[in-house]
């Protein structure tokens, strides 16, 4: 096939498609501050209008107050003008409706966390570009570079590193499932399985005042979960412990939780965790999260490769959890599998108490 024989507006529709230049340059203008320090001359300026768009840098004190390049500025703050987030020139430049969404003041929106490659989120996001490696294996793309989990090399790469987008109020996923189960009226304490900051863990203490719970993660986690129970005034209630579900657990507790952590795991290591925390209690509830390709925000086919993309086994359904739950040996003993986004089994190992 000849040059003369390829049709211009496909090639350029193919390259629009695999187009990485804006997708980067908002990321990095996130990282960099861009929008917030425009945002901030609009405060200071005292002239933002309601949607936040009022303000203007020239292209110097734009420069200056994200640390940067001039030259390499410019062309980014052009780009963006061009793809809306921003207006104005190298005279002066603002924010939009949409660039003003990339702000501090709206980070509740979780578009920052999604586009900081500095959050375990964007992290696992800008993972991505090494998707050929989950169409290879069938592994999640951040394991690419360096074999380990998205986890360990956050807990590998720094001991400070910043997870408190992980401290929920409110955890989600039909998370009262959970926080209502009358296991935990008789239970006097629960041991959270890859618990992360404490935001379930110190849910459950607040649904149930005689609870005592711990949490077991990697250190950076954990950390931050002895923070917030001190911050929250639980402190004696809550205890966390560093370590790995695939080692044995601490014992003396009523109760193993595994909430959302299946899915990231294939069939065989899913046994191995559930046979683990048959070992640390009595009982042992799984709440696993049912993800589904949903297109609100996006279409239902590239939810669906970034759920790929992130974990080994989004697909599993309340059938194949208690499949495992049987094969590592777990008699259930309730089941709640008629909502759309979580089951919960209450299971006890073979010969425990009944």
């Amino acid at each position: 096939m000849t040059t003369a024989e390829f049709d211009p507006a496909q090639v350029a529709e193919v390259i629009g498609k695999a187009d990485i230049v804006t997708p980067m340059t908002i990321r990095a203008a996130v990282r960099v501050g861009l929008f917030d320090a425009l945002a901030d001359t609009a405060g200071s300026a005292g002239t933002a209008d309601t949607a936040g768009t009022a303000g203007t840098l020239d292209l110097d004190r734009l420069t200056t107050a994200v640390g940067g390049h001039r030259r390499a500025v410019r062309v980014a703050a052009d780009h963006l003008v061009h793809e809306g987030l921003l207006a104005g020139g190298e005279e002066g430049y603002s924010l939009t409706a949409l660039g003003s969404l990339l702000t501090r003041d709206r980070s509740s929106l979780g578009l920052r966390d999604l586009l900081d490659v500095d959050t375990v989120v964007g992290r696992n996001e800008i993972a991505l570009v090494d998707f050929d490696h989950t169409l290879r294996t069938g592994r999640p793309a951040s394991e690419a570079r360096s074999g380990a989990t998205l986890w360990q090399e956050l807990d590998d790469a720094d001991a400070d590193a910043d997870v408190s987008s992980f401290d929920w109020e409110d955890p989600g996923f039909a998370a009262e499932l959970i926080l209502d189960s009358p296991v935990f009226a008789t239970a006097s304490s629960v041991l959270d399985l890859g618990g992360n900051t404490g935001s379930l863990a110190l849910a459950l203490l607040r649904r149930w005042p005689h609870l005592h719970a711990s949490v077991l993660d990697f250190p950076v986690f954990t950390d931050r979960a002895r923070a917030r129970a001190a911050e929250a005034g639980l402190a004696e209630r809550l205890t966390a412990t560093p370590g790995s579900f695939f080692d044995p657990l601490p014992t003396g507790h009523d109760v193993t939780l595994l909430s959302a952590i299946l899915a990231d795991w294939d069939d065989d290591d899913a046994v191995a965790i559930l046979r683990r925390a048959a070992e640390a209690s009595d009982r042992v509830v799984v709440a696993e999260v049912h993800l589904t390709a949903r297109g609100r925000l996006a279409s239902e086919t590239s939810v669906a490769v970034r759920l790929e993309a992130s974990m080994t086994r989004p697909d599993r359904t309340s059938a194949d959890v208690e499949a495992l739950l049987v094969r590592a040996g777990l008699a259930v003993e309730t089941a709640v599998t008629d909502t759309p986004d979580r089951s919960l089994f209450v299971a006890r190992p073979l010969g425990g108490a009944a």
